[in-house]
């Protein structure tokens, strides 16, 4: 067999449309019976899926290159909110304030400071599997259809930590690796296995990744999603195999085909029933019929290294491999600054990881504190995914406690095309220019404007936005210019990735005092004055300038 290098999509698709979510659903999962009432589930309650690849080209971005710690840029409020931007959902003035005051290396570590695990969702999440051939067709789809609200519920409790956070990264670091190893309920579809594979984000996100990557491997999700719980001796499953060298660990031309077909022997004999797995995380071995049955205990030769290897062996292998840091350091790079990388910062942050073991949290301290993380022309220069923007701007409008119809998160995040628990494949979000398309950039507007009116497409809902409240906590009178000016500035500060200028200042001012003087704008007047009429004109015509996608 050939030992050329070569790319999993090329090996794959060999140029084909990616397959649709219909399309990865297992006939056979759980059992074939309940496999046809789950496809029809899905055929009613159709996921969008709306973004699509672009064939932009992203502009390259002229930095500094120096890794040093950032000690000769001027600390201040600008670099306090970049650095928020990256780490926080919609982080507000006063937060951004706080952390100016508290300097970067104070702010740096109460981002990376452990966090306790939040109360979960509902009780359902340690509920035991059903005897599915004991039950009616009826009662099946009663199930399923609990399965498919219990998922609604999780994606708006994950909203509202998201909308609830304090200075801290957790919540943006558990969505990064949910995109890293990204896995779909539509095909793992029990949503305990998608809660439990959630926990190990955030128990092990700013942890080592080797124990990461342990976990997510031998975990219910992913033996279910890339299908190594099928794979005998007999017959090797590729899939986990590859896409574990290729999007997890090494990068796409770093390993062989004999190497993937080595790999997923060694990866036979792993099963889950979608709550508990055959592998054992103390021994680090399989266990059962299956594994004495199915797994190929032969020599395999992976890496020019031969031996009787386990799935262990081949983590084992890979993590020793120098491309394991330098992948890992690129994908986050690629979230937490910008898409176009840089291979040379991407080394330093690589020799940093593996100096570490693996340690995450020193890696993502070193970039935080970089001089290049920090360069000036990094502000503004990514586009908010749907998500973050989201409940970003519920939180600086203080609304987290607004009554938003049932399925208001889940909807809009599939009209925005960043469903959670549902990535479009397992390469996660394409990100940057993808998330702006015909479809997406209206939907967004329209939802950022039901913040303000409280009509949404998802319903209606009466909104309790307090303008007086907002603007009272913008103004500062220490500071220059009246209030309708500081309010203006300090809402685009927060709400813009790119500096103000002072054309659009005007045209704020403008839709805000609508012919009347700055000091005729009183932030103490009662909230049916007519001048909140015009804050909120105000508002939605921020919502949908270009400066507000950007981060």
């Amino acid at each position: 067999m050939s030992n050329s290098r070569i790319s999993r999509r090329q090996f794959i698709s060999g140029g084909k449309k990616s397959k649709t979510y219909l399309d990865r659903l297992n006939p056979n999962w759980p059992t074939k019976e309940v496999a046809k009432l789950i496809r029809a589930n899905f055929e009613k309650n159709p996921i969008s899926h709306s973004i699509q690849k672009t064939e932009k080209t992203l502009p390259i971005i002229h930095v500094k290159n120096r890794t040093n710690s950032l000690q000769e840029i001027d600390w201040n409020l600008d670099a306090a909110k970049h650095l928020l931007n990256r780490t926080l959902s919609g982080p507000s003035y006063d937060e951004i304030n706080t952390s100016f005051t508290s300097g970067l290396e104070s702010t740096v570590q109460s981002l990376l400071e452990e966090q306790s695990l939040p109360e979960p969702p509902g009780i359902w999440v340690n509920e035991d599997l059903p005897n599915w051939n004991s039950l009616s067709t009826a009662e099946r789809n009663e199930i399923i259809q609990s399965y498919y609200n219990r998922m609604n519920q999780f994606r708006r409790w994950w909203c509202e930590r998201m909308m609830n956070e304090s200075i801290n990264i957790t919540e943006t670091m558990t969505l990064f690796w949910h995109h890293y190893f990204a896995t779909g309920y539509s095909k793992v579809f029990y949503p305990q296995a998608m809660y439990h594979q959630q926990q190990v984000f955030r128990t092990h996100g700013l942890g080592n990744f080797k124990s990461l990557l342990r976990q997510i491997t031998f975990g219910p999700a992913m033996i279910i999603w890339l299908d190594t719980g099928g794979s005998k001796k007999h017959a090797p499953n590729e899939n986990f195999a590859r896409e574990l060298m290729e999007l997890f660990t090494l990068g796409v031309n770093n390993y062989s085909q004999d190497d993937v077909v080595a790999a997923s022997r060694a990866f036979t004999g792993y099963v889950t029933d979608g709550i508990q797995t055959n592998y054992d995380f103390e021994t680090m071995e399989g266990w059962g019929y299956w594994w004495t049955d199915w797994h190929d205990f032969d020599e395999k030769t992976f890496f020019g290294q031969t031996g009787n290897w386990t799935g262990d062996d081949i983590l084992n292998i890979i993590l020793e491999q120098d491309e394991c840091a330098k992948q890992i350091c690129r994908r986050i790079y690629k979230w937490f600054v910008y898409d176009n990388v840089d291979e040379s910062f991407i080394s330093e942050m690589a020799d940093v990881l593996r100096s570490n073991d693996y340690e995450i949290k020193p890696m993502m301290e070193f970039l935080l504190l970089s001089e290049h993380f920090h360069d000036p022309n990094f502000r503004g220069a990514a586009i908010q995914n749907p998500n973050q923007m989201m409940t970003g701007t519920i939180k600086r409008l203080n609304l987290q406690n607004q009554n938003f119809p049932t399925n208001f998160f889940p909807n809009l995040q599939d009209s925005m095309g960043m469903l959670l628990f549902e990535p479009p494949d397992v390469s996660g979000w394409l990100g940057y220019h993808s998330w702006i398309n015909s479809n997406t950039i209206p939907m967004r507007k329209i939802v950022l404007s039901s913040l303000i009116t409280g009509e949404s497409p998802f319903g209606n809902f009466g909104t309790y936005l307090n303008l007086q409240t907002l603007s009272q906590s913008l103004y500062n009178p220490n500071d220059d210019g009246y209030p309708s000016e500081q309010v203006v500035r300090k809402l685009a500060f927060i709400f813009f990735g790119l500096p103000l200028t002072e054309a659009m200042e005007q045209q704020l001012q403008d839709i805000l005092l609508n012919g009347a003087e700055p000091y005729d704008w009183n932030i103490n007047l009662p909230s049916y004055n007519s001048q909140w009429n015009r804050m909120k004109d105000m508002l939605i015509h921020m919502f949908r300038l270009p400066e507000f996608q950007l981060s």
